[in-house]
């Protein structure tokens, strides 16, 4: 317990001195403002970008003085965080030196994502079963392609939510918590980074994290519950991510398909913004609703 105290505190630390500093580097070049919502985010251009950076610096240096640091429930995610990271760095790289804002294109990125989840759970150690409380769901070979799914469905789903001042990096933290709270052996580096990182991010954000930081973090919570078998737990304890994923996808089909729009813009968050609800006031819903689905989980499955 000593050393989980020491691993958290180190993070938070190493986070906060670490985002102060690129703030002050990058202060003024970052975001620009959302060519479909210009009415709402014109206030956020310039935004730095750099958050996820420093949350990923932060909490891979603490996990280093992990006592069981090659544990694979602490080794996997670690890296995770980093090579789903780097995605999303360069990502951000891309899209900062494009005049446009672009990175990767879709596929590009959805290709490297299911590259590196290939790559991630063919090495890990993973059973092939689901788990519902007692009850068991053998899925045998079926599991692996699941697996990657359950991946890249993950981190597209963080990054997707990703749209407004400490949506995402609040939302994370109650499915962090709970794969602490389920598996003792996960290291506490990445909560003690990401509650840093929201000193910074908290409405009105002073700085994002990025595509590499909700690429990261999407990553890490999902590598995490495969290795601990709560995929059912943590896919029910992250629904607000999924809501979001969800959103978007109906939006993309319905337009691609019937050459409509569900909603007047995807994903959902964004589309109740334009509805005319304050950005803070979205947030502190979605936080709250992303601690009830924690809550229920834990105390459906836990």
């Amino acid at each position: 317990m000593g050393r989980r105290i020491v691993v958290v505190f180190l993070s938070f630390t190493i986070t906060f001195v670490l985002s102060k500093v690129l703030l002050s580097l990058y202060r003024g070049q970052g975001t620009t403002a959302k060519a479909y919502l210009p009415d709402f985010h014109t206030n956020k251009e310039g935004t730095p970008i750099i958050g996820g950076v420093a949350f990923i610096i932060g909490s891979s240096i603490a996990t280093l003085f992990e006592r069981d640091l090659f544990s694979p429930t602490i080794l996997y995610p670690l890296i995770a965080l980093l090579t789903f990271g780097g995605i999303g760095f360069f990502d951000d790289l891309l899209k900062e030196r494009h005049r446009s804002g672009d990175g990767f294109t879709s596929l590009g990125k959805l290709g490297l994502q299911l590259l590196v989840s290939i790559l991630l759970v063919a090495v890990m150690p993973l059973r092939t079963t689901l788990t519902f409380r007692s009850m068991t769901l053998e899925l045998g070979w079926w599991y692996y392609p699941f697996a990657v799914l359950f991946i890249t469905s993950f981190v597209n789903a963080v990054n997707i939510t990703d749209g407004l001042d400490g949506l995402a990096s609040l939302s994370a933290i109650p499915s962090l918590l709970l794969l602490l709270s389920v598996q003792g052996a996960f290291s506490g580096a990445l909560p003690g980074a990401l509650i840093a990182f929201v000193w910074y991010n908290y409405p009105p954000a002073k700085m994002f994290m990025g595509d590499s930081g909700s690429h990261a973090l999407g990553a890490y919570i999902a590598v995490g519950a495969l290795l601990a078998n709560r995929e059912v737990l943590i896919l029910f304890a992250g629904g607000l991510f999924f809501l979001e994923l969800f959103s978007s996808l109906v939006q993309i089909i319905s337009i691609r398909g019937f050459g409509r729009k569900i909603f007047l813009i995807a994903p959902l968050h964004h589309a109740l913004e334009a509805a005319g609800f304050a950005e803070g006031k979205i947030v502190q819903t979605f936080v709250t609703l992303s601690w009830v689905f924690a809550i229920l989980s834990f105390v459906m499955w836990g």
